[in-house]
């Protein structure tokens, strides 16, 4: 559903002028101290456009007025989908059309659950307890950050964390910038499912690649060195090793020796597929290397107990 942002937030924001007219006195007067903590963070974010980050805890429909009118004259309402934030026990609402800056990097909306995420308050509702924010302001102020304090560059290595995680594909978001990333950029063994190893909240070290005013590219896999050089010499064709079977797919048997490196294998002819499975210890000959793809190949030998 496509919503006009301006308008949007023209619904959702409260003004200045409507903040200072709620008794807030009066609402905050019979408080915790933890509760006055977290209403006063939220004040000074809608105040300041101070920074607040949550994790994103589930996804509700809210419903706002549309600009049409049913048959008997009715407002026609419209569900809004909100990602929700809980520090304590005000719920906080990020309006979908506020989750990101710009539409080129996509995911389904629950597999952000789970995410830490910034964000600026932009609307408060005192007397029904919740809070609108906006992601997009606070990645907004978190670009200007990174290029102009920070000094960000190609070749540094940065904090970032996982935002969604699909079978195949991860989006990350650092600096204020979402990245997506596939298999090749997260890690140099063959991973099956990226679910398995990451997931949403994780924090990572990406190496930058590039950064300009609208994108920001990062590699997981280039922080560390690349396993693969120099693996002829550590593990020369004919000799055999101890391998990880980390998972089988389209015929093949993906295993990762000690030192991180794959080897794609087959089976030596007395062994069955069904004797082996994700996680067993085998013994493997090294056949050929493949600088292609940065794999070893081999078949294993032996299953060990």
């Amino acid at each position: 559903m496509e919503f006009d942002n301006k308008k949007l937030r023209e619904i959702l924001s409260t003004s200045i002028k409507e903040f200072n007219a709620q008794a807030l006195a009066e609402a905050d007067r019979n408080l915790t101290s933890k509760q006055r903590e977290e209403w006063n963070a939220i004040y000074a974010s809608f105040d300041s456009r101070s920074i607040l980050q949550g994790v994103v805890c589930g996804l509700e429909g809210v419903s706002i007025p549309t600009d049409k009118r049913d048959e008997s004259g009715l407002v026609v309402m419209e569900s809004l989908p909100c990602l929700v934030v809980v520090q304590y026990l005000v719920k906080v609402l990020i309006p979908a059309p506020f989750f990101q800056m710009d539409d080129r990097v996509s995911f389904n909306l629950n597999s952000a659950i789970g995410a830490k995420v910034d964000y600026i308050i932009i609307g408060v509702d005192r007397a029904g307890e919740c809070a609108v924010a906006s992601r997009a302001m606070a990645m907004e102020q978190q670009r200007w950050y990174a290029r102009e304090v920070q000094c960000i560059q190609a070749g540094d290595v940065i904090p970032a964390s996982v935002l969604a995680v699909g079978p195949t594909r991860l989006t990350l978001t650092a600096c204020g910038y979402d990245t997506t990333l596939a298999q090749s950029g997260l890690s140099y063994n063959y991973l099956d499912d990226l679910r398995e190893v990451y997931h949403t909240g994780q924090e990572l070290n990406a190496k930058v690649l590039d950064i300009n005013d609208g994108m920001l590219s990062l590699s997981v896999r280039d922080v560390g060195p690349d396993p693969y050089q120099n693996a002829a010499l550590r593990h020369p064709v004919g000799s055999s090793r101890i391998a990880t079977i980390v998972s089988k797919s389209h015929g093949g048997i993906f295993c990762r020796l000690m030192d991180g490196c794959t080897v794609v294998c087959k089976y030596a002819q007395q062994f069955t597929d069904s004797e082996f499975k994700p996680g067993d210890r085998v013994v493997v000959l090294i056949r050929s290397y493949d600088d292609n793809h940065h794999w070893i190949r081999g078949k294993i030998r032996a299953k060990l107990g």
